[in-house]
């Protein structure tokens, strides 16, 4: 009956009408003596038999008859004499059906006698055989046997021994046979039901048995029980561990606990599982041996760890093979031994090295590309050697840098030896793994020399003049041509190879320098010119040459004058006054002077012409180069002349960042390679001196900076709620020998999203509430947690599923403190067990929900009375019915789980 899940307790008052069915035919009929007695046999007859027995005839008028008890008087419970006086008939019949099994210690035989009650009373005795059936199985004493049996039990003994009766009484339906299941390579059962021991027990194999034992008649009836054979265990096993060979991995220099045990954390056990005996772990050998010290074993627990950090790169192996024993405490002979193998894994822990500091290499001017200058190699003491990338900076050097380290020429162009006779740069090797350690070497390549240029004069050209006063030898003019090839490719010949007709002239080879070789007959008032045409030649094995015109004047008086209109000089910033930068040549007859005309503030000239500089020159502030005009004079004539100054710039200024500190702000979800900012820098020097690279320290990782551009990216993954904000040092370092630096802090801050979902503080919640309890009381706390920020992480209670459901609902939560309290009342015959789905949402854009389920089980509480199932009950009974019997079955039930009727 379905009872809506109440539990009903139901009383039934049982009413039985019974009726006996009588046989027909008596098993035998007799004829009485009430004067004299007598004896008759019956039967055979089948147990289980009811009905007439004996019909006796023959009873005299005015006698009566009765059963009396022959031999064993508990016969007459299966027997009763139907007589009415005055009748001549009786019959015995049967009170309940007959039992031979009952019957055994008379042979399966009821004994009875019927007495005539007259003058004189006579026994007329009567003996009924009864066949037995089989109609009762063997019983077992026990339904459940439990043995404790130890694991060094001798072979062939008897464990324990099990017992049914069957209480058939014939030895053809009584006797009992024994089987078990399932059958057993270790156990036998005998027909007495002794459980015999076959082989020797092993513990560690097998710790119990369980088994159903058969007692079977021999007409297939049986009965079972359950056999519990436990194995105690027996010291006798050594300990053992759960694997032989164990693989370890450790970071280098890590120090503690390993961290890594494969396949499983090194563990040992007693080979007497049942026993089980606290074993002690210990080293007995390390290979190499001299980081025995290095390790420790935990005795209690088997833990390994690292007392000294290793260092890889000093180890000839990157293994370490550790033997490991645990021994029984009770008995340290008893030991296993494992090995474990350790590998020390590689970290990142050294810089990448050049092979060489400073390179100073040589090339052929005019090299093609791909020419080959030179190879650089790279180490690294780490393991698999030096990973990264190779690159020249800057980038603007004519050379490019392979993989292994191979530099060659990547622009022809501008490898002029005369333009520039050595590139200075820089190879730099920046490691790929964290932390991404750059180092750089210094690179110095000199171009070597081939004859490509020709002697340049320096002017198209020349002047000279011979005075009054002139005499041989006399210097006139000094030509000057330049060859910027070098070595003998650039030593220059001078020669006269035109207008010299007359031999007034000579020429030094050497230093261009023409004299007068004769002496001119000057014409007063007139100026003779006469025109030289000078070649310049080169000494290369194919000369090269050049000529430029050289025009002597002789005019009747003489000037001073400058050699050179323009001359040519360098000298670095920072000096201190009083550099000397050049001489100046220059003829003169008579007395002259000397002076600078313009820039006089900064530079002198002497009476021999030597230019120096007067005061500190700066290259970082304009001009770079000075256009500087001299002269020279007498008392009657001036001559002028350019004096060209170049500045040359030196390292002498720090870069400066635009701003800092800096703060920016970034969400926690940005993408990986996403850009933060960047920190530009300058530099006021020049050239190296003021290219800059960018390092950047301090974020654990989590951020990169490009090293040319100074723009700083998301390196790793961000999450507010484990880190808010980073402190980053950004460093600017130039590229000047020795370099400068400078740093500047920018502070990253991360900015939450809602990326985190409320979670409760239980999967499900269970709580027990009386059915009285009233409305709007408390049953339970809920609480869920939201790590984010702000209104991402403000938590909101809500339930959302109530099973069963009901309208209105049984139970309501508060939206804020998330309390859960009873909105209608409960009734427990209705409803035992809710089950309530409920949801923390955040205040996030959008929403994010946790979700938990809470079981409340309704408890009962006595509260209702017993019913009858009917308000009146109808019955007939006869009039026959025995005193005891029952008539009429009565129903009562409780709603109520726990009651108790009477």
């Amino acid at each position: 009956m379905d009872t809506g899940g109440l539990i009903w307790t139901h009383f039934f008052l049982v009413v039985c009408v019974c009726a006996c069915a009588v046989s027909g035919n008596p098993i035998g009929t007799s004829v009485i003596n009430c004067n004299g007695g007598g004896t008759k046999a019956f039967g055979p007859v089948d147990e289980g038999f009811s009905g007439d027995v004996e019909l006796v005839t023959g009873i005299t008028a005015g006698s009566n008859v009765k059963l009396v008890p022959y031999v064993f008087p508990t016969h007459l419970e299966f027997l009763e004499l139907i007589f009415t006086a005055g009748e001549t008939t009786a019959t015995v019949r049967t009170k309940k059906p007959l039992d031979a099994d009952v019957l055994a210690a008379s042979a399966s035989t009821l004994y009875y006698s019927i007495m005539c009650d007259g003058e004189i009373k006579y026994n007329n005795t009567r003996t009924l055989k009864i066949t037995d059936l089989n109609d009762n199985a063997p019983i077992f004493e026990h339904k459940e046997y439990n043995k404790i049996v130890s694991e060094a039990q001798s072979v062939n003994t008897e464990v324990l021994r099990v017992k049914a009766v069957d209480a058939d009484s014939t030895p053809a339906n009584n006797v009992v046979t024994y089987s078990i299941a399932p059958t057993s390579e270790d156990f036998m059962i005998t027909s007495s039901g002794a459980f015999i021991l076959k082989r020797r027990l092993n513990y560690n194999v097998v710790k119990s048995y369980t088994f159903t034992v058969k007692a079977q008649d021999s007409g297939g009836l049986s009965d079972t029980a359950t056999v519990q054979i436990n194995i105690e265990d027996f010291d006798n096993l050594n300990p053992y561990f759960l694997h032989n060979l164990y693989q370890a991995f450790i970071p280098e220099e890590q120090v503690g606990v390993f961290r890594t045990i494969q396949p499983e954390a090194i563990k040992a056990l007693d080979g007497d599982t049942g026993i089980n005996m606290t074993l002690t772990y210990s080293i007995s050998a390390v290979t190499p041996e001299k980081y025995r010290p290095n390790l420790n074993i935990d005795s209690n627990s088997g833990v390994l760890s690292v007392v000294t950090a290793i260092d890889r790169e000093e180890m000839d192996s990157s293994t370490i093979s550790v033997n490991i024993k645990a021994a029984q405490t009770d008995d340290p002979l008893k030991t296993a031994g494992a090995v474990v193998s350790v590998t020390v894994e590689d970290i990142n822990d050294n810089a990448p090295e050049f092979e060489k500091s400073e390179y100073s290499e040589t090339l052929l001017e005019n090299s093609p590309v791909g020419a080959v200058v030179f190879k650089a190699t790279v180490t690294d003491l780490d393991q698999g050697g030096f990973v990264g990338t190779l690159q020249i900076v800057p980038e603007s050097a004519p050379f490019s840098i392979s993989s292994d380290g191979t530099v060659t020429v990547r622009d022809s162009t501008v490898l002029d030896r005369e333009t520039t006779e050595s590139f200075i740069f820089q190879i730099e090797a920046t490691e790929t793994n964290p932390p991404n350690t750059v180092v750089t070497a210094q690179v110095n390549v000199t171009l070597l020399d081939e004859n490509d240029n020709s002697p340049a004069f320096g002017s198209s050209k020349y002047e000279g003049k011979v005075f009054a006063n002139q005499t041989v030898g006399m210097l006139l003019v000094q030509v000057k041509a330049e060859d910027p090839d070098a070595g003998v490719n650039g030593q220059i010949k001078y020669s006269i190879t035109f207008g010299n007709g007359d031999g007034y002239f000579s020429i030094d080879e050497d230093t261009g320098t023409i004299s007068l070789a004769k002496t001119i007959e000057l014409v007063e008032n007139k100026i003779q010119e006469f025109p030289l045409y000078i070649t310049a030649t080169d000494g290369g094995i194919i000369p090269r040459s050049s000529s430029v015109q050289a025009n002597i004047r002789a005019p009747g008086d003489s000037k001073p004058q400058f050699l050179q209109e323009v001359y040519h000089g360098t000298v670095e910033e920072e000096q201190d006054p009083g550099v000397f930068i050049l001489k100046v040549n220059f003829l003169a007859i008579g007395s002259w002077n000397l002076q600078v005309v313009t820039e006089a503030d900064k530079f002198a000239i002497s009476p021999n012409g030597e230019f120096t500089t007067k005061v500190k020159l700066d290259y970082d502030e304009a001009p770079h180069k000075y256009s500087v005009e001299i002269s020279i004079s007498d008392a009657t004539t001036t001559a002028t002349a350019v004096v060209e100054v170049q500045v040359t710039d030196i390292n002498d200024n720090s870069p400066v960042f635009a701003s800092d500190p800096t703060t920016k702000s970034v969400p926690e979800d940005i993408e990986v390679g996403s850009n933060v900012t960047v920190v530009p820098a300058t530099d006021k020097d020049s050239g190296f001196n003021k290219e800059i690279r960018y390092s950047l320290r301090g974020g654990e990782g989590r951020f990169s900076i490009d090293p040319v551009s100074g723009m700083v990216s998301v390196a790793g993954e961000l999450d507010r709620e484990t880190k808010a904000e980073y402190n980053l040092q950004v460093v600017a370092e130039d590229q000047g020998r020795p370099a400068r630096s400078s740093t500047a802090t920018l502070l990253v801050q991360v900015s939450d999203i809602n990326d985190n979902v409320p979670k409760f503080s239980e999967a499900e919640y269970e709580v027990e509430v009386l059915e009285t309890e009233s409305v709007d009381t408390s049953v339970l706390s809920l609480s869920a947690a939201d790590p984010d920020e702000g209104a991402n992480g403000k938590v909101t209670y809500s339930i959302f599923q109530q099973s069963p459901s009901s309208d209105p609902a049984v139970f309501e939560l508060d939206p804020s403190s998330g309390t859960l309290r009873l909105a209608q009342p409960l009734d427990y015959s209705r409803v035992k067990v809710y089950s309530l789905m409920v949801q923390a949402s955040d205040g996030g854009t959008p929403s994010l929900v946790g979700n938990s389920s809470v079981v409340v089980k309704v408890k009962d509480v006595n509260n209702n009375p017993p019913e009858f199932s009917k308000e009146s009950y109808d019955v007939s009974v006869l009039e026959s019915l025995a005193s005891g019997a029952p008539f009429l079955i009565l129903e009562v039930t409780d709603s109520d789980e726990v009651s108790c009727i009477s």
